[in-house]
C-alpha cells in the first residue's frame, strides 16, 4: 500500500468564495485527494478533510458554487 494520495476529482468553482475561512477563486481548478478512509478538499489557504459522506454532502450542497470534475488517468503528458 503506498503513502502517497491519489486525485479523486477537483473541484472548479464558478465564483469567489470562502467557506469556514478557507479561500476558493472563480476558475481555478481544487484537487480531492482520496486516502484510505477519507478525503482532502484543498483549497487557497488550507483544507478540508471528508469522510466518503461528507464529500457527498459537500457535492450536493456546493453544485451551485461550481463543478465537481473526475480526474483524468494521468496520462496527460
Amino acid at each position: 500500500m503506498s503513502d502517497e494520495m491519489k486525485v479523486n476529482c477537483y473541484f472548479v468553482p464558478n465564483l469567489d468564495f470562502t467557506a469556514e475561512l478557507r479561500v476558493f477563486k472563480k476558475g481555478e481548478s481544487y484537487p480531492i485527494y482520496e486516502n484510505d478512509d477519507y478525503f482532502l478538499l484543498m483549497a487557497e489557504n488550507g483544507e478540508f478533510a471528508l469522510t466518503p459522506k461528507a464529500l457527498t454532502k459537500t457535492i450536493h450542497d456546493w453544485s451551485s458554487l461550481g463543478r465537481f470534475e473526475t480526474a483524468g488517468d494521468g496520462d496527460d503528458d
